[in-house]
């Protein structure tokens, strides 16, 4: 069996890992020979990795609607850990002992480590020469990243082709030779992050409406009875005919509003219930029930993805709800104001309306942000038979990934910057080096992501200095299994372009 190094997780507590859980493992190295190492190192790291393919714009250079790929990549986490030799050996005296490496026989070895992950994200600059190309189509030289802001740390991401956002462990065996290959091993985590705090409920519910009238036509046939057969008549006689055809009128029914409502503010949590109500509002009161025949609820995903001077937004669709065929009548119709009458749909029919585990939470970070509306189409005709119309709603939802800071977090926080005048962590200022930037505005007037971003109210998230100062316990609630795509475990080498 040849020389290989593995890096083992604790993960009793499954695959998805959350802001300042403390993360152990240990990393396994088996030597089939003797060998001399200069150290074994373990990071912990974040890549945020945005990438486009845009059009060439060299004047009598290119080809006519040729292509370049440009991509930008931001170092979201960096924490690193030396785990041979031990710290006593490597601040041996100024003699040299140990210049030339540390020998270790055949066998099998054990290192453990420990990483705390903190709340936000701190952009760290690379320092690697390879991470400046890009090999897609042909090599592209790519700028280093100079805007950054101070988030929280955004989740894993890995549904899409020009956005991609992984968290992993490398552990680098470097050899005391420079001419020989240093063994090196991934293991990616799935990150979840804290959601924000949540406002105080009030019962106060957001709701979105469209005003809609059916309109009717008439059945063609004459006046005064039924239609009976009759011989074919003269155009003389037909003159001085009493009997009238009606004629395909077009009648207008009573005026209503469909009505979307959810909790203010709209916040879904996959997995969980969508918390969504449908209702029929009126100025008056309906004789005939309203019915509603198929529901479709889609979500829609928009992603502002940046890379250079680029910049892109990109919408998809995904249906979480499609029911055909329901035929369900309204309810019984409520006076709640003055020629105000509303009835509601049973919402018990559509109890499988809930996001899928695999949906990232609303999130922002350098180079790439994620917001979400939501689609709801509504087939209802006047009575279980009649002409049946279409109505569509929209509005913008917040996703929330469904973990909750921790109450005593919240409440250090809160005490320790009344206390010593802490300033708000989000804003960026010298100490943090992060340049100061303006808007750059694109042929289609999008905005790229980069530049100061506004301040978030008084109880956002702490710094990870503040957290770690407070000494709050990990989360010990439920989370869920957040997947993510068989593309979030492969190609490390590429988003990785680090020292090698």
């Amino acid at each position: 069996m040849p020389n290989a190094v593995a890096i083992e997780l604790d993960r009793r507590h499954g695959d998805t890992f959350t802001c300042l859980d403390v993360v152990k493992g240990n990393v396994r190295l088996y030597l089939s020979s003797e060998e001399t190492l200069a150290h074994i190192q373990i990071k912990m790291e974040a890549v945020s990795k945005s990438t486009l393919v845009v059009p060439k714009h060299r004047k009598g250079r290119d080809k006519p609607n040729s292509k370049k790929t440009v991509s930008e990549s931001h170092k979201l986490l960096y924490v690193t850990q030396i785990l041979f030799p031990p710290e006593d050996v490597r601040n041996l005296d100024s003699k040299g002992t140990g210049k030339d490496g540390f020998t270790l026989a055949p066998g099998q070895y054990y290192y453990p480590f420990e990483f705390r992950i903190p709340i936000n994200n701190r952009c760290l600059q690379s320092s690697s020469f390879l991470s400046k190309f890009s090999f897609s189509e042909g090599v592209d030289f790519s700028k280093d990243p100079r805007q950054h802001i101070t988030t929280t740390l955004p989740p894993s991401l890995s549904d899409m082709d020009e956005a991609t956002i992984k968290y992993f462990f490398k552990v680098t065996v470097k050899r005391a030779a420079f001419y020989r290959i240093n063994m090196r091993q991934y293991n990616p985590f799935i990150f979840l992050p804290f959601e924000p705090p949540r406002p105080v409920m009030t019962g106060q519910q957001f709701f979105v409406r469209r005003k809609h009238r059916f309109n009717y036509t008439p059945v063609t046939g004459r006046t005064g009875g039924s239609v009976q057969s009759q011989k074919k008549k003269g155009f003389f006689s037909s003159l001085t005919s009493t009997s009238r055809s009606l004629t395909f009128l077009r009648q207008a029914g009573p005026e209503f509003y469909v009505e979307a409502r959810m909790p203010d503010p709209p916040i879904v949590v996959p997995t969980e219930q969508i918390p969504l109500r449908l209702f029929i509002r009126s100025d008056e009161q309906c004789t005939t029930p309203i019915y509603l025949h198929s529901l479709q609820i889609n979500l829609i995903s928009h992603t502002l993805v940046a890379a250079q001077e680029h910049n892109k937004d990109i919408a998809f669709a995904l249906t979480v709800v499609n029911l055909q065929n329901m035929k369900l009548p309204m309810g019984a119709m409520t006076n709640p104001a003055p020629t105000v009458y509303e009835a509601e749909f049973n919402l018990n029919k559509w109890p499988n309306a809930f996001l899928p585990n695999s949906v990232p939470p609303t999130f922002k970070t350098c180079n790439i942000a994620r917001r979400y509306s939501m689609e709801i189409f509504m087939v209802i005709s006047h009575g279980p038979t009649g002409d049946a119309d279409t109505v569509a709603l929209a509005f913008d939802i917040n996703v929330y990934s469904g973990i909750s800071p921790p109450e005593p977090l919240l409440h250090a926080i809160k005490e320790a910057r009344q206390q010593a005048a802490v300033p708000n962590p989000y804003q960026i200022g010298p100490a943090a080096k992060h340049t100061p930037s303006t808007a750059i505005t694109n042929e289609n007037g999008t905005h790229r992501l980069s530049g100061p971003s506004p301040s978030p109210p008084a109880d956002s998230l702490p710094t990870y200095d503040e957290a770690i100062a407070s000494k709050v316990m990990p989360v010990s609630g439920p989370r869920r299994n957040f997947e993510q795509s068989a593309n979030y475990y492969a190609n490390m080498d590429d988003i990785d372009r680090d020292e090698k």
